[in-house]
Protein backbone atom coordinates (compact mmCIF):
# COMPACT_ATOMS: atom_id res chain seq x y z
CA UNK A 1 0.00 0.00 0.00
CA UNK A 2 1.10 3.59 -0.55
CA UNK A 3 2.86 5.33 2.32
CA UNK A 4 2.32 9.01 3.10
CA UNK A 5 4.34 11.37 5.31
CA UNK A 6 1.60 13.30 7.09
CA UNK A 7 2.05 16.32 9.35
CA UNK A 8 0.26 19.47 10.40
CA UNK A 9 1.05 22.85 8.87
CA UNK A 10 3.65 23.52 11.61
CA UNK A 11 5.49 20.23 11.06
CA UNK A 12 4.13 18.67 14.25
CA UNK A 13 2.40 15.29 14.61
CA UNK A 14 4.50 13.74 11.85
CA UNK A 15 3.78 10.14 11.00
CA UNK A 16 3.65 7.60 8.23
CA UNK A 17 0.11 6.66 7.18
CA UNK A 18 -0.78 3.90 4.75
CA UNK A 19 -3.63 4.67 2.37
CA UNK A 20 -4.38 4.47 -1.34
CA UNK A 21 -5.18 8.19 -1.62
CA UNK A 22 -3.76 11.37 -0.11
CA UNK A 23 -7.16 12.42 1.23
CA UNK A 24 -7.56 9.13 3.11
CA UNK A 25 -4.08 9.48 4.62
CA UNK A 26 -4.98 12.93 5.95
CA UNK A 27 -8.29 11.68 7.35
CA UNK A 28 -6.57 8.78 9.17
CA UNK A 29 -3.74 10.86 10.63
CA UNK A 30 -3.23 11.99 14.19
CA UNK A 31 -2.62 15.51 12.85
CA UNK A 32 -6.16 15.59 11.51
CA UNK A 33 -7.49 15.02 15.00
CA UNK A 34 -5.84 18.24 16.17
CA UNK A 35 -6.21 20.42 13.06
CA UNK A 36 -8.58 21.40 10.32
CA UNK A 37 -8.27 19.26 7.19
CA UNK A 38 -6.73 22.15 5.22
CA UNK A 39 -3.95 22.49 7.83
CA UNK A 40 -2.69 18.92 7.34
CA UNK A 41 -0.08 18.08 4.71
CA UNK A 42 0.56 14.68 3.13
CA UNK A 43 3.29 13.81 0.68
CA UNK A 44 4.32 10.45 -0.69
CA UNK A 45 6.83 8.46 1.32
CA UNK A 46 7.75 5.84 -1.25
CA UNK A 47 10.54 4.59 0.98
CA UNK A 48 7.85 3.05 3.23
CA UNK A 49 5.54 1.66 0.55
CA UNK A 50 4.27 -1.84 1.37
CA UNK A 51 5.86 -1.85 4.85
CA UNK A 52 2.62 -1.51 6.84
CA UNK A 53 3.16 -4.92 8.46
CA UNK A 54 6.88 -4.35 9.10
CA UNK A 55 7.20 -1.84 11.99
CA UNK A 56 10.96 -2.33 12.41
CA UNK A 57 11.57 -1.68 8.72
CA UNK A 58 9.37 1.43 8.81
CA UNK A 59 11.46 2.92 11.61
CA UNK A 60 14.71 2.12 9.82
CA UNK A 61 13.36 3.58 6.54
CA UNK A 62 12.37 6.77 8.35
CA UNK A 63 15.84 7.11 9.89
CA UNK A 64 17.43 6.45 6.50
CA UNK A 65 15.34 9.32 5.09
CA UNK A 66 16.22 12.02 7.61
CA UNK A 67 13.78 11.42 10.43
CA UNK A 68 14.78 11.33 14.08
CA UNK A 69 13.05 9.28 16.75
CA UNK A 70 12.93 9.43 20.53
CA UNK A 71 14.29 6.49 22.51
CA UNK A 72 11.34 4.39 23.62
CA UNK A 73 12.65 4.02 27.18
CA UNK A 74 10.49 6.28 29.38
CA UNK A 75 13.51 7.37 31.40
CA UNK A 76 15.54 8.48 28.38
CA UNK A 77 13.81 10.20 25.42
CA UNK A 78 17.14 10.74 23.61
CA UNK A 79 16.72 11.84 20.00
CA UNK A 80 18.08 9.13 17.71
CA UNK A 81 19.20 9.80 14.14
CA UNK A 82 20.72 7.52 11.52
CA UNK A 83 24.16 8.47 12.88
CA UNK A 84 23.42 7.11 16.36
CA UNK A 85 23.85 3.52 17.49
CA UNK A 86 20.40 2.10 18.10
CA UNK A 87 18.35 -1.07 18.36
CA UNK A 88 14.85 -1.60 16.99
CA UNK A 89 12.73 -4.26 18.71
CA UNK A 90 9.03 -4.93 18.09
CA UNK A 91 8.51 -1.55 16.42
CA UNK A 92 10.25 0.38 19.19
CA UNK A 93 13.60 2.11 18.97
CA UNK A 94 16.16 2.33 21.75
CA UNK A 95 19.37 4.35 21.97
CA UNK A 96 22.72 2.60 22.44
CA UNK A 97 22.67 2.94 26.23
CA UNK A 98 19.06 1.84 26.75
CA UNK A 99 19.38 -1.10 24.35
CA UNK A 100 22.07 -2.54 26.65
CA UNK A 101 19.75 -2.38 29.67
Amino acid sequence: MKAWHVQDINGDNQEIIFAEKRSLAISKSEARGWNDYIDVRAKRAKYCDDLEKEPNEIIQAQLDNGWWMECHDDRCAKQITIDDEHTIVDGKIYCEICSKN
